[in-house]
């Protein structure tokens, strides 16, 4: 099994996270309490880091596995928008993406996938403007970067979309699609 697979809209190629169940909520849960952690910590007194980490990756009492991993309600908007989005349902799926924004502005998956949700629906200026913020919010998320340059390389803005599938392939430097899309925008530094 591999630690995260990628979920690929077949009519666009933008990809959104798609990971296994148990795996996505322990993620999610260890992201927001270092995104929490990090805005509470404070030099030379990382206690209330580390003691907001523990609490939030403790096991519930009486449960197991995947039930083991409290899930706040933007983990749980996000799931359920991960899930309509793969069974193509983009109308509810962006009111799940909407609502995990709402009560998370900083998470930039949610961002990221309802950036394809809306590019789905032949949005694409709010596709654009959710993959930026998801990318501003994340300039290491490798699928904002790449969906970014999809996106402009779409829309007719080559050296924008060259600069996103440099940072998207800073990110993952064995992506051959990225390379190969790369190697045919030089013609643009001549």
């Amino acid at each position: 099994m591999t630690a995260k697979s990628e979920t690929r809209n077949s009519n666009t190629g933008f990809q959104t996270d798609a990971l296994p169940s148990a795996l996505a909520g322990l993620l999610a849960v260890a992201l927001a309490a270092a995104a929490v952690g990090l805005a509470l910590w404070q030099p030379g007194q990382p206690g209330k880091y580390i003691n907001l980490v523990q609490q939030k990756l403790a096991p519930m009492p009486g449960t197991t596995g995947a039930d083991a991993i409290p899930l706040d309600e933007a983990d749980r908007a996000l799931r359920r928008g991960n899930a309509l989005l793969v069974a193509r349902n983009a109308g509810e799926a962006i009111k799940e993406f909407e609502r995990a924004v709402a009560l998370q502005p900083a998470y930039a998956l949610a961002w990221v996938n309802m950036g394809v949700v809306f590019y789905n629906l032949n949005r694409p200026k709010e596709a654009n403007k959710a993959f930026l913020h998801g990318y501003t919010l994340d300039p290491y998320n490798f699928l904002a970067a790449r969906n970014l340059a999809l996106l402009n390389d779409m829309e007719g803005r080559l050296h924008i979309a060259r600069d996103f599938y440099q940072q998207a392939g800073r990110l993952d430097p064995k992506n051959a699609d990225i390379a190969r899309r790369l190697e045919s925008l030089k013609s643009l530094d001549r």
